[in-house]
């Protein structure tokens, strides 16, 4: 299976000004996406696991432990592999 990026400034046009990019312009399908994708982020609700894992040592513990770990060469592969 083959790895699409979909959200690549390479598949939209770009807007330059005096030689910099400015912007990037989308199609309404994508802007569609982009706005549901922003909806839900911004009115998500807070789950009760977040709140009692703040809320207890293990977070420290977990964030501790983490940054003892080596960092991973191919984080992305694994993340596909989860």
């Amino acid at each position: 299976m083959s790895d699409t990026h979909f959200w690549t400034q390479d598949r939209f046009p770009v807007v330059y000004e005096g030689g910099e990019i400015k912007a990037v312009l989308v199609d309404i399908a994508s802007f569609a996406q982009i706005e549901l994708i922003l909806e839900n982020l911004l009115n998500r609700e807070e789950e009760p696991e977040d709140a009692i894992l703040a809320a207890s040592n293990l977070l420290k513990q977990l964030v501790t432990r983490a940054q003892q770990e080596p960092p991973s060469v191919n984080w992305q592969r694994e993340l596909h592999d989860l």
